[in-house]
């Protein structure tokens, strides 16, 4: 079965893995006082609610788009999950290996085991592969098994104080230092893309779906929201343990930034045809390859620049670690692709 790319998802992708590298930078070179800063909230904010929820939501929309087997999506997800543990030996190979800074290698060791949302894409797959399996992909049970993930953390114990040691936990549910993006609450963002979908393309009509009005008086409702719960979104947003382990509000205020993102983002691509437009698109068809290659710099470098640079060296870094990432997954797909366009690869 053939599957055209959109251009949507692709600005959305794109702009979101911008917003993830700004934030990342701040987060590992930037001097503590201006993470503590409004500058460094409104960045955390910006890579907050922008990326992983956008990244999770559109996987779960193409998951159901493209209607792969069984065995399929297992595969896939078993080799995000093997690449999110290479890419986590990767990026901290300077300080395991004992070439920079010896002293911490026994202590970098879990960090081989930090939950990687390329491993959370991974789990993300299998489980959702493991429910279409059981439940035929019904869009009722998908959203009763939304509700259940993101009210799972008021139910259960905290697990982090009963296993701290734990390794396999972190993948999955609490509050460890390492568990950056677990199972519960993220699935819910795969499964709520995967609604999507089946809501657009079973349960809306044609006439609906093609009204201009109708998108129109969306975006602007979904606007309207959006302000609203602005400041409920920048609060978790800006603090590290709320935004990872959060709960139903702020995953209704993510939805809704992804609705009025999706609106806002087709509006443009109708609109622009210039070279910006098309690099971050051109982003979003890499994004994997971006990801993976932009983490295995800035992990290693970081261990050189940690939390040493000021707002322009942070300016140079950003465009800096755009450029140079971005030409060497250009290269990368020339390689992998020497016959094909790489603009036009995942």
């Amino acid at each position: 079965m053939e599957h055209y790319r959109s251009r949507t998802s692709d600005l959305i992708k794109g702009v979101a893995i911008i917003a993830m590298v700004q934030v990342v930078l701040l987060e590992l070179f930037a001097r503590q006082p201006i993470v503590d800063g409004l500058i460094g909230k409104i960045s955390l904010f910006i890579g907050g609610s922008t990326t992983a929820p956008v990244f999770l939501s559109v996987m779960g929309y193409y998951i159901a788009y493209k209607h792969k087997s069984f065995k399929k999506k297992v595969l896939r997800g078993l080799e995000l999950i093997g690449l999110g543990f290479l890419l986590n030996i990767g990026r901290n190979i300077l300080v395991l290996t004992g070439l920079a800074h010896p002293e911490y290698a026994q202590a970098a060791i879990p960090l081989i085991f930090s939950t990687d949302i390329l491993i959370l894409a991974g789990l993300s797959l299998i489980a959702i592969a493991v429910i279409i399996q059981l439940f035929r992909g019904h869009v009722l049970i998908f959203l009763f098994l939304i509700v259940v993930i993101l009210l799972l953390q008021y139910v259960i114990p905290p697990v982090e104080n009963t296993f701290p040691n734990s390794i396999l936990l972190p993948f999955l549910y609490g509050k460890y230092p390492n568990g950056f993006f677990p199972l519960i609450p993220w699935l819910s963002y795969v499964l709520a893309g995967y609604c999507f979908y089946q809501f657009k393309n079973y349960f809306v009509s044609d006439q609906f779906k093609h009204s201009q009005t109708v998108k129109v008086m969306l975006l602007f409702l979904s606007g309207i929201v959006l302000i609203v719960t602005a400041k409920f979104g920048f609060r978790v947003s800006v603090e590290p343990k709320l935004y990872f382990h959060h709960g139903i509000m702020f995953f209704l205020f993510c939805i809704n930034y992804v609705f009025w993102w999706l609106l806002s983002a087709r509006a443009i691509v109708h609109r622009s045809d210039n070279f910006i437009a098309h690099y971050v698109e051109w982003l979003g068809k890499n994004v994997t390859a971006f990801y993976v290659i932009f983490m295995l710099l800035v992990g290693n470098l970081a261990i050189l620049f940690y939390k040493i640079l000021d707002y322009k060296e942070l300016i140079g870094w950003f465009i800096g670690m755009l450029f140079v990432t971005s030409l060497l997954v250009f290269l990368w797909e020339k390689v992998r692709h020497p016959e094909t366009d790489s603009g036009q690869q995942e």
